[in-house]
């Protein structure tokens, strides 16, 4: 393991003078600012300095602080403090609980940094915003903002906050269960807060490594780098930082089956963090306390943990103890038979499994870094093709240069040596000549070198935005095949109930009561039709699902265009759901019934709909975000009819709509209205080469800014 052993022997025999440096800074800054009471640029930074140094035991002083230093800083138009205090005052609402108040100042104060271009300024804050987003489950957008952070980070000459930034992002790799590079990120910035003396980014490294091995059940390790994280805290005076290993520690116990001491410390640590308060890790504790309570076989108690932590989870936003919490409800309303209070609770768990683990965040990582890798290749390009274009303008001043040399020397020898001049010229053109060419041909090489790479490019792309889209189908055909399998699982838990009872009531001999066995009977005999027809149910969506994902052979078939399209559109709709829950949206279908079956690629058409339909439910999903209108609706609309020997399908939603002035571009490859990481640009314009070259048919758009689009397909019938 790549980490000095000097550090684990010598931790907790720190220099007191360090142990207590952020105390005496504290009373430093205190007592310059009762004794500093000019309205000027240094009140303004000092008060910053104590904001930021007690945010974490004191939230409540750090937002007072900094939005004095913000209105300070306004009122002296001094653009740096400003954009210090909005930084400031984003870390206190986080850590107040005020999270709706978070992004806006962060993002404010990402923008002044940007127009002062401060680089260390702007990685703070992408590195905070990355933080926010790591703590509710957004790993995506984490990792954008900790990758942005980390690059702007190496660039600057500030150790600490490379550290910080190098720990975050180890930090979000332990998440993402990318354990050896999480290690070895991790491992660089625990060196990194050696170096630069700091011994609480030591201490939560400590803590990460606890993370590291407990999340890989090395809980050996794991209880040992827990408890020299609990020990240096202790050491520093932060209870906070001990009661956040503690709290760590306890999951290990639990995960032990030593329930005793796992309450013990929980509760431990529960004491310190909800003073604080310190609301993220008071969620994550209470899950455990539950978890150990219903290993004990305390339902009451591990209900009530699990009601808590579902609410305030909420509240906080993370999704991770939204799942966790609804895996315990589900397990204790088991437990007491409450079945259908443990259905609506494991449905919720499994929501958010799929949100957080799902294959579809996961492909949306991979293009991210790929992304990031792409565009670093084309910026290396960009560098290349301008060296070229120097070093050809200097070959042409050079043959400028020479030329007027030889001009002058002729003006001066005179006629005499216009013979010797003219040969020399020509001797000189002729090796120019082949100097050029030379050069045309290296340019030649290195331009086919260029195309190549970017048609690999391409292709990957291309496969990436295919992969994005059958994650789209995979989660609509989960969710559609899910309904009638919890039907076939909760008839079957009911049915076993019923034979039982009969079974009971058939011992009593001569005083059963037959009324009562022929009622059970015919329970039963319902049940079972109930579990055969929801069966069938599920054996349908899987044979339908298994004949449209075959891959496509390029050869058409007689193909019911009325039904394909209902069909993508339940799981385009489903597949949305499976991303958000609280999202809803009204289907409107009008079908032409005298529409025959047409030869088509089902493969293909079915994946024209599937993007189509997608991008319609991001649009109504948009309005209602962006507009926030109470009476809005989403609505998606799709009808077909039978035209002059073609079938037209009509797709229309009432969404945010296109921007006229990009209208003509969406089918041009690689663009794309979505923010970075939300599309690659190419769905639509895949959609276009299927209806035009394969089906030689024709694929329009019309659309209103702010009132809809509509999207029309005309195929040969």
């Amino acid at each position: 393991m790549p980490i000095r052993l000097l550090l684990f022997s010598l931790v907790f025999w720190l220099n007191v003078t360090s142990i207590r440096a952020q105390d005496s800074a504290r009373i430093a800054l205190r007592s310059q600012l009762a004794s500093h009471l000019q309205a000027d640029t240094i009140r303004v930074n000092r008060l910053n300095d104590l904001a930021f140094l007690v945010r974490g035991d004191e939230p409540q002083q750090t937002v007072l602080l900094a939005q004095e230093a913000l209105t300070l800083a306004r009122k002296l138009k001094y653009q740096w403090g400003e954009a210090m205090a909005l930084y400031v005052l984003g870390i206190g609402h986080d850590t107040y609980q005020k999270y709706q108040q978070t992004l806006p100042y962060l993002n404010q104060s990402l923008a002044l940094f940007r127009r002062l271009n401060d680089r260390v300024g702007m990685a703070r804050v992408l590195s905070q915003i990355g933080w926010f987003y790591t703590q509710r489950g957004d790993y995506v957008l984490a990792l954008t903002h900790d990758l942005q952070a980390q690059r702007l980070a190496e660039k600057t000459a500030n150790l600490e906050l490379l550290a910080r930034t190098t720990a975050r992002l180890g930090t979000l790799h332990i998440i993402l269960g990318d354990y050896q590079q999480g290690l070895s990120i991790l491992s660089t910035a625990i060196q990194l807060f050696e170096r630069t003396n700091d011994q609480e980014g030591i201490c939560r490294s400590l803590n990460g490594f606890g993370d590291l091995y407990r999340l890989q059940e090395d809980f050996e390790r794991a209880e040992r780098y827990y408890d020299k994280s609990i020990r240096l805290a202790q050491a520093l005076n932060r209870p906070r930082l001990a009661a956040q290993a503690e709290s760590n520690l306890a999951a290990v116990y639990v995960a032990q089956g030593n329930y005793k001491d796992a309450l013990n410390v929980a509760h431990k640590a529960l004491s310190v963090l909800m003073k604080i308060p310190e609301t993220d890790v008071v969620v994550w504790t209470q899950t455990v306390v539950a978890r150990a309570y219903l290993k004990q076989n305390r339902l009451d108690s591990a209900l009530a943990y699990g009601l808590h932590t579902w609410k305030l989870s909420r509240q906080v936003g993370s999704r991770e103890a939204s799942r966790d919490a609804n895996e315990i409800l589900a397990q204790v309303y088991a437990a007491q038979h409450k079945f259908a209070e443990a259905y609506a609770a494991q449905q919720k768990y499994i929501a958010y499994v799929d949100t957080l683990s799902g294959r579809n965040t996961q492909q949306q990582l991979a293009i991210l870094q790929y992304n990031y890798g792409l565009s670093e290749k084309q910026t290396q390009i960009a560098l290349l093709k301008k060296d070229k274009a120097l070093q050809m303008a200097m070959a042409q001043r050079q043959r400028q240069l020479l030329l007027g040399a030889l001009i002058g020397m002729g003006l001066v020898l005179g006629l005499l040596f216009l013979v010797y001049r003219n040969n020399r010229q020509k001797q000189k053109a002729n090796s120019l000549l082949h100097q050029q060419k030379a050069e045309i041909q290296t340019q030649r090489d290195q331009t086919n070198q260029a195309l190549a790479e970017l048609k690999s490019t391409q292709n990957q792309l291309i496969q990436s935005e295919k992969m994005a889209s059958l994650g789209e189908l995979t989660a609509g055909i989960a969710h559609e095949i899910q309904n009638p399998l919890n039907f076939v699982n909760n008839f079957s838990e009911v049915s076993v109930e019923l034979v039982q009872e009969l079974k009971e009531e058939q011992k009593k001999g001569p005083d059963r009561d037959e009324e009562l066995e022929n009622e059970l009977l015919t329970d039963l005999s319902n049940n079972l039709h109930k579990i055969s027809q929801h069966g069938n149910r599920a054996s349908s969506i899987v044979k339908g699902m298994l004949e449209h994902s075959r891959k496509s052979t390029g050869r058409k078939e007689p193909t019911d265009l009325n039904a394909l399209a209902d069909e993508y559109l339940r799981l385009a709709y489903h597949g949305l759901r499976a991303k958000d829950k609280t999202f809803n949206a009204v289907l409107k279908t009008d079908f032409d019934a005298s529409l025959r079956e047409i030869s088509i690629i089902p493969q293909d058409i079915g994946r024209v709909f599937l993007n189509l339909f997608t991008n319609a439910f991001y649009a109504a999903q948009q309005r209602h975000i962006q507009y926030k209108e109470s009476s809005y609706q989403p609505t998606i609309t799709v009808s077909t009819r039978y035209v002059d020997g073609r079938a037209v399908i009509i797709v229309s939603d009432n969404g945010i709509g296109i921007p006229e002035a990009v209208q003509a571009k969406i089918f041009q490859p690689f663009f794309t209205t979505k923010p970075t990481g939300e599309g690659t640009g190419l769905g639509l314009s895949l959609a276009y080469d299927i209806v035009t070259k394969g089906h030689n048919g024709t694929l329009t758009v019309e659309s209103k800014e702010g009132e809809g689009t509509k999207f029309v397909i005309s195929l040969p019938a």
